[in-house]
């Protein structure tokens, strides 16, 4: 529920004078990224749904990453876009990214798997206009193999080193209101056009403002 309710939000903050200008063209997908910038694994002790796919998987693991995009492709148009997709799945998009072209993402991965995921042998592009909780394995194998067909490559072995080493150590949360309010900072430095977005993130939980109430 908190993170399709922040997924939303995300959403609404281009409302603030973006939604005044007129559209760009929707560019032509399969798309590539322009730049892999940052790159960090996390690790949660309680999981939380992934509404960004149909199966809705019970996320655990992952990675955080910031990408570095046509500012075009990550337009809100309030309908069907280009979806983002990393390897065998959707990325959760964190902020919008428009028009600061620097988007922070959420992609899940298997625990038992974190420790081997390659990220110069993972592909990240942005395929056909739809709403990712259609998504499903099959509709994603499909859509990697166009990407494939277009040329599309996965990031270049030293861009991914850089982004790794940008990352830095481990990231170990609670749950996924911890790991939101992790990327907020980096939503400021790459986004700062979002700062509002950010401050959203790090907005304490109920229980938190009821604790800090004067009694």
């Amino acid at each position: 529920m908190r993170t399709t309710l922040l997924a939303a939000l995300a959403g609404a903050a281009w409302i603030t004078g973006v939604a005044l200008a007129k559209p760009p063209a929707m560019p032509r997908t399969p798309a590539p990224i322009q730049e892999l910038v940052y790159a960090r694994p996390f690790q949660l002790d309680r999981g939380f749904e992934f509404t960004w796919r149909k199966e809705k998987p019970l996320v655990t693991a992952g990675y955080i990453l910031v990408l570095k995009v046509e500012p075009a492709l990550l337009y809100p148009r309030q309908t069907a876009e280009p979806v983002l997709y990393v390897g065998d799945t959707t990325a959760q998009r964190v902020n919008v990214g428009y028009p600061s072209g620097h988007l922070v993402v959420i992609v899940p991965v298997a625990p038992d798997k974190l420790a081997d995921f390659d990220l110069k042998k993972t592909l990240i592009w942005f395929g056909t206009p739809e709403l990712p909780e259609r998504c499903t394995a099959q509709s994603i194998a499909a859509e990697r193999d166009k990407a494939q067909q277009a040329g599309i490559q996965p990031v270049a072995e030293a861009k991914a080193a850089a982004a790794r080493s940008k990352g830095g150590s481990q990231l170990n949360v609670t749950d996924d209101y911890e790991l939101l309010r992790e990327l907020a900072p980096l939503i400021k430095q790459y986004a700062p056009d979002e700062s509002e977005r950010a401050d959203n993130l790090l907005t304490p939980r109920v229980e938190e403002r009821q604790q800090d109430q004067p009694r």
